[in-house]
């Protein structure tokens, strides 16, 4: 036991231990005497620290005095009342930190000298502020009121000579001369004004006494000067007695303060330079100690190191020579250190052995060949599996391919004949339940789309374009797609846009749409009710890039961090339960995420259980050379904009009103009643109306607004449906309704200043008068589909386009043929006996090049439409066809009929 290595260590290794924690003792006692040295330099640092801060707070206190003395300023109070609770505070800390000080009774003589001057100083301020409002009541209520009351009623009578006129005037100017000087002498109260001000009441009364007039209104007159002269000698009373509390007695309980702070000062640093010197005394005693125990321990280690080179090194440095010769395959004749009873003999048996094991080597050598080429055949295997799971792929991308042209085919039916029936005169519950119905047929168009668009990324295929697009056109289409859903749950949304954007980027407009219609239509989906916050904002990189910024925040069910991480994840949704209850394939979010790669961009989220979850999405884009932005300036106004709103922000964002440069004020709702005086005719007013109740506590305000023939808008949330028809039986105002983006905020106060109506009531509300435009024209609709003929037929009736029909590709190409006056085909791509593609490909070589065709097909696939353009056709519909879409393809070919 002795001899072996592992005890030899140990021991040498107890020593080294002992050792160390004899250091450590030092280095611990050393560590205890500088901490307490620390804690005593830190407590008299502490007390220092607090001794100037109470001097630098009696200063402001003084300084909020004079302030309040010539302002009466509340924040001045305020201010005064939160420094004396911190400098009794203060005290009250300099009293505790002093308890285990050997001369306390010195410290707190000084402490309790200035706490009362401290009580002091409180006393006087409250007199002050008693004196300063003693003084404001009497101005207001003694002084000026018989100043106004003076000639009040006062009237000539019918004969009055010059005389009596000229001594009426010459009193109402004394009068106003002396209210000149009333209000010198308050704004700065100098007693030299006191008798000029007399003389001048003096002066007026002497007037008044010269006018042969009703003798009771001279008597009146008369009385009610000598009441000013009185009440003015008891305000400057009150004044000289405030003032001289301010002026003298406080600054004097101030400067004692100051003086006791600085002694307080002069004691506490004193004892820092005691304390400092005790430490130094203490680190010196202990860093001699400290140096014996070193020197010993370097001997020790040189000892350590001698026995460890000889014992152990020089055998192992042997010992791994033979390895590496073993290793090699070389033939050892010996080894050394065999007979060695501790671990190197241990290792020297262990080499032995090993040279044995050579020979088994060469075996396993050969095995492993034979498992290299076994690996090569399962590689082989594995590409052939990889090629059938590609195929598998495409398989499933043209299945969803064709699932959606066959979904697509009836839902067009459904769709269109839903269009087409709200277009007809209906009842309301009818309109509302036909809205019901072409929402939901929405939703599953959206959902096929969202199908799609996955197969195309999984499938490689989806490219980003990009083209120049208009901000504000995509902004408001994707307002037009939410609103829908958020009317259905009567969410509050709202949407922010940086007025600076530029009008004009350049991108892919399509998928940046997708991705915003995507993240909000999930917000408001998991929203049961409260809020969706969308808000757009950009980060400039150089003149000609820069990262457009989306943020799409809600108040919904919210997630853990634990379904954080896997909400983007493929056919996912936060938990089992969640598509029970709110539904949905779990597609959108996973499609935004790939959208967003593919574009080069970033996505976030946060999100906390039942408090809702922002979604953030970073994408890079481009400037176009358009220098023009979302919102311009608004020139050449010069009426004044008053915005009245129930909360601070309001619905108008401030930085839209800054942008067009207006001159507003903004104030609370509740000032609405008594500014209305203040209104002139020709400016504008602007209402946030977020209940009905409001409108109710308003009501003679707006009406008196309205009177006077001031031009009024309300701003307010999209589901109070029934707000603009109560207002428009009583006024003609303008409205505005959250979510609206810059430019019909623009539109909605430039309406105001022009007082040209665009609107009066949002379409939102009332289904609208359309005038459908009318086009001239001749089609042939080729189509075997009978409902989705019936729909595209009506849709085109009420365009007013005339119309004939084939049933395959073979009849389209006999009729236009037989009738070349068609002005434009619909072409259905899929149909019996002959297709579109091969129709419209015998149409042009039968020489009618010039003649308009677009195809019509439920296949929404890029490629479908490549193809459809390959052979020769002009324009793709994809189905389901809405009468917009339609129209927007009938004005691109064929011209509008004359009136």
């Amino acid at each position: 036991m002795f001899r072996t290595i592992k005890f030899q260590i140990l021991l040498i290794s107890t020593i080294f231990v002992v050792l160390m924690l004899c250091q450590t003792f030092l280095s611990r006692n050393i560590q205890s005497v500088f901490t307490e040295a620390l804690d005593q330099t830190q407590e008299i640092a502490k007390k220092v620290s607090l001794v100037r801060e109470l001097e630098r707070d009696v200063i402001d206190l003084q300084r909020n005095v004079l302030i309040y003395k010539n302002l009466a300023n509340e924040s001045s109070i305020s201010r005064f009342n939160v420094l004396m609770a911190k400098s009794l505070n203060n005290l009250e800390t300099l009293t505790k930190l002093t308890e285990k000080e050997h001369d306390q009774n010195i410290y707190l003589d000084y402490i309790k000298r200035m706490k009362a001057h401290l009580n002091d100083y409180q006393e006087n301020f409250n007199s002050v502020i008693v004196g300063r409002g003693n003084r404001e009541k009497l101005y207001q209520e003694g002084v000026l009121n018989n100043l106004g009351l003076a000639f009040e009623g006062f009237d000539l009578e019918p004969n009055a000579t010059h005389i009596n006129e000229r001594n009426f005037q010459a009193a109402k100017f004394h009068l106003a001369q002396a209210e000149t000087l009333l209000l010198q002498y308050l704004l700065a109260p100098d007693q030299s004004i006191v008798e000029p001000f007399n003389q001048l009441i003096a002066a007026v009364k002497s007037d008044v006494e010269q006018i042969n007039s009703n003798k009771a209104q001279v008597q009146q007159a008369l009385e009610n000067l000598s009441n000013v002269k009185v009440e003015f000698a008891r305000l400057t009373k009150i004044t000289r007695g405030y003032m001289f509390l301010a002026n003298v007695v406080m600054t004097g309980s101030a400067n004692e303060f100051l003086l006791l702070a600085r002694q307080l000062n002069d004691l506490v640093t004193q004892n820092l330079d005691k304390t400092n010197q005790a430490v130094k005394e203490s680190i010196d005693s202990s860093r001699l100690s400290s140096v014996v125990f070193s020197l010993f321990g370097s001997m020790l280690t040189i000892f350590t190191t001698l026995f460890l080179i000889y014992k152990i090194m020089l055998p192992v440095s042997n010992i791994t020579h033979v390895f590496r010769r073993l290793a090699k395959g070389e033939s050892i004749d010996k080894i050394p250190n065999l007979h060695r009873t501790d671990e190197i003999g241990e290792l020297a048996q262990a080499a032995d052995i090993f040279h044995k094991k050579n020979k088994q080597t060469v075996t396993l050598l050969e095995e492993s060949q034979s498992l290299n080429e076994q690996q090569e055949r399962l590689n082989q295997t594995l590409v052939e599996t990889n090629k059938k799971a590609e195929q598998a792929t495409l398989t499933k991308s043209r299945f969803l391919a064709n699932m959606s042209h066959e979904i697509r085919t009836p839902m067009n039916g459904i769709i269109g004949m839903l269009e087409v029936l709200m277009r007809t005169p209906l009842t309301p519950d009818q309109t509302e339940k036909l809205t019901k119905a072409s929402y939901s047929g929405q939703i599953l168009i959206n959902l096929i789309d969202g199908i799609l668009d996955f197969s195309k990324i999984e499938a490689g295929k989806l490219d980003i374009e990009s083209i120049e697009f208009n901000t504000n056109n995509m902004f408001s289409s994707i307002l037009a797609s939410i609103e829908s859903g958020s009317r259905h749950k009567r969410l509050d949304v709202r949407l922010y846009i940086n007025p600076e954007l530029p009008s004009t980027l350049i991108g892919d407009p399509l998928r940046i749409n997708q991705i915003i219609l995507n993240l909000c239509s999930n917000a408001i989906k998991f929203t049961r009710n409260g809020s969706v916050f969308i808000n757009i904002d950009f980060i400039p990189k150089n003149d000609t890039d820069l990262n457009f910024i989306i943020t799409v925040k809600d108040t919904g069910i919210g997630m853990l961090q634990s379904q954080v991480s896997k909400v983007f994840d493929i056919f996912s949704q936060a938990d089992g339960s969640t598509s029970r209850v709110f539904g949905g394939t779990g597609l959108g979010l996973s499609i935004v995420k790939q959208l967003v790669e593919l574009m080069s961009g970033h996505v976030s989220v946060q999100s906390e259980k039942g408090k809702g979850s922002t979604f953030t999405v970073s994408l890079p884009l481009k400037r176009s050379s358009n220098d023009e932005q979302v919102l311009n300036e608004a020139t050449h106004l010069t009426t004044k904009l008053y915005y009245f709103s129930s909360n601070r922000n309001g619905f108008l964002h401030h930085s839209y009103l800054e942008k067009m440069a207006l001159d507003y004020h903004h104030m609370p709702l509740t000032q609405l009643s008594v500014t209305v005086d203040d209104i002139k005719k020709g400016d504008i007013v602007v209402l946030d109306i977020d209940e009905q109740s409001a409108l109710q506590s308003f009501f003679d305000a707006i009406d008196y607004l309205h009177k006077k023939s001031i031009a009024i808008g309300f701003v307010s949330h999209s589901h109070l449906k029934s707000l603009p028809k109560q207002i428009t039986l009583f006024w003609d105002v303008e409205f505005l309704y959250h979510p609206f983006i810059p430019e019909q905020c623009s539109q909605f106060l430039m309406k105001l200043f022009t007082s040209n109506k665009l609107v009066t009531i949002p379409s939102r509300f009332d289904r609208p008068n359309e005038n459908i435009p009318q086009y001239s024209g001749y089609v042939l609709i080729v189509e075997d589909n009978d409902i989705n003929l019936a729909v595209i037929s009506e849709m085109l009736k009420s365009l007013g386009v005339r119309y004939d029909v084939a049933h395959d590709g073979g009849q389209a190409v006999v009729q236009i043929q037989k009738s070349p006056t068609y002005d434009m085909v619909f072409m259905d791509i899929q149909m019996p006996l002959m297709d579109g593609y091969e129709a419209t490909t015998k149409i042009r070589e039968l020489g009618y090049k010039e003649l308009v065709i677009c195809g019509l097909s439920a296949n929404a696939m890029q490629q479908d439409i490549d193809k459809g353009k390959s052979v020769g056709m002009n324009d793709y519909l994809t189905k389901p066809i809405n009468q917009q879409s339609l129209e927007k393809v009938i004005a691109k070919y064929l011209p509008i009929k004359d009136k």
